[in-house]
């Protein structure tokens, strides 16, 4: 199943996003994923608050998956 977390921080937010980022669950299967991402997830990204540090981290991570799961895509199509 897949359940989003959903977070308002009460700013405006863009409508209409074509790059919107999905997770599957099928990555969770892949050899090695956990701690691909808790690599990913420990790597200093910056910040002044807590929230600022967390939303940097998450940003992060989305682009790190968006490349990985491009080049994963390749891979399968290549075998």
């Amino acid at each position: 199943y897949h359940t989003p977390l959903l977070v308002d921080s009460g700013e405006a937010t863009r409508v209409g996003n074509k790059n919107v980022f999905t997770f599957e669950l099928v990555w969770l299967e892949r050899e090695g994923f956990i701690e691909l991402i808790a690599r990913e997830w420990d790597r200093a990204t910056g910040g002044i608050s807590n929230i600022e540090r967390w939303q940097n981290k998450i940003r992060h991570l989305r682009q790190f998956l968006r490349g990985w799961a491009k080049n994963v895509s390749k891979i399968c199509k290549v075998e």
